[in-house]
């Protein structure tokens, strides 16, 4: 089996704050922009990811300085499931790094963080168009089209 080595770094946002507006910018224009919400409310909640602490926090991916991806852990991210924490939330890769594993590792990242935190599942919504990406993951669909949206979830694995 081929192995890929990682071109890029994965940082605790605290770490790399310079990419706070990016990361925003990038969160606003693919979720929020078209329902109205200001790019300067997603900013204030992005901040809110800077905590080192595991929930909410946000890591980044990112090469010589160049953003590249990133992908938030948050306490809940669908208003029709607030019951469910927490939830990798707003997983964004470049379009021109998409296919470099970069929303791979962001994602497997947020979810070994919950775990280390003491969670023993992780949630996340997905269109039907992403949810396969999940799946491959060993990410399982909990219930379909739920707001348009899937409902995935991902088990601690077991201790071996």
């Amino acid at each position: 089996m081929e192995s890929l080595e990682r071109t890029f770094s994965l940082s605790e946002m605290s770490e790399t704050p310079d990419f706070i507006p990016t990361i925003a910018h990038r969160i606003w224009q693919t979720w929020w922009r078209d329902v109205g919400v200001l790019q300067d409310e997603i900013e204030v909640k992005v901040h809110a990811a800077l905590c080192p602490e595991a929930v909410p926090t946000a890591f980044v991916a990112h090469r010589d300085g160049t953003y590249l991806g990133s992908a938030l852990l948050i306490e809940s991210d669908f208003a029709a499931r607030p019951q469910l924490t927490p939830w990798v939330a707003a997983v964004w890769t470049e379009e021109v790094h998409r296919r470099e594993g970069i929303g791979t590792a962001l994602v497997a990242r947020m979810a070994q963080l919950a775990f280390e935190n003491g969670y023993s599942r992780v949630y996340l919504c997905a269109s039907d168009d992403n949810t396969p990406f999940y799946e491959k993951m060993g990410w399982r669909v909990l219930e379909y089209h739920v707001k348009q949206l899937n409902v995935l979830a991902l088990d601690k694995p077991a201790s071996s």
